[in-house]
């Protein structure tokens, strides 16, 4: 699976044009990525056929998040939901930086019919082994986007390969990140990866301001196909 971050309705049409599976919509991207507009929400669904995924992040300051701030994302998942996109992107951590499970249990229950995935809050956590068993206690999460820690996820393949192990009997899936290109992306799917999350990699400049170049999407299509068949 092959998901592209989008954050306009011409990358989304780009990107399923290029082979995408699915897509993750989010802006500041420069921020880590936080909540579009009701506006962008609703266009970038209409405009495509394959899966969207929202980004449900209400700020970039950090990732733990006051009552305040809890009522701003229930709000925002309620648009998500209206607009009929098949998954949501979210996350949580204490102030030290462990899973948040109290925001995970008042907030997951809300999240029905869509595909969860926890996002890189993950990345942030001290003992990734030991989250990844807290978050396999809740069914609605199907997918953990990780770089493996700090960096990217070409510096970190053997966590990543130690996570692909922890959730090879699962229903959950590890959703590899962080600086993916066609150049390395074969180092990946070498090791059994075969969920792939990209962003910057596949735009021109390597930059969220510049557009998706749709032949890097094709490229990493096809190395994906050529690994699974």
């Amino acid at each position: 699976m092959l998901e592209v971050i989008v954050t306009t309705v011409e990358d989304a049409i780009i990107a399923e044009a290029g082979g995408a599976d699915r897509l993750e919509l989010c802006i500041s991207m420069e921020e880590g990525g936080i909540t579009p507009s009701l506006g962008k929400i609703k266009n970038v669904i209409s405009a495509v056929s394959i899966p969207v995924h929202v980004m449900l992040r209400p700020h970039s300051n950090s990732y733990h998040y006051t009552v305040e701030d809890f009522s701003v994302m229930l709000d925002d998942l309620r648009v998500i939901q209206l607009f009929g996109a098949r998954g949501v992107v979210l996350g949580g951590l204490t102030k030290e930086n462990f899973i948040d499970n109290i925001l995970l249990q008042d907030l997951l229950p809300h999240c029905e019919g869509l595909n969860v995935t926890f996002h890189r809050a993950f990345d942030e956590v001290e003992d990734q082994i030991e989250a990844l068993h807290q978050l396999k206690k809740y069914p609605q999460i199907k997918q953990v986007l990780t770089s493996g820690g700090p960096g990217t996820a070409l510096d970190n393949l053997i966590q990543i390969e130690a996570l692909l192990y922890e959730t090879s009997h699962e229903r959950m899936h590890i959703l590899a990140a962080s600086r993916i290109d066609p150049t390395n992306v074969a180092q990946l799917l070498e090791i059994g990866v075969t969920n792939i999350h990209v962003g910057s990699g596949v735009r021109f400049g390597k930059s969220f301001h510049q557009p998706i170049n749709i032949e890097m999407i094709r490229k990493i299509k096809q190395l994906m196909e050529s690994y699974l068949t």
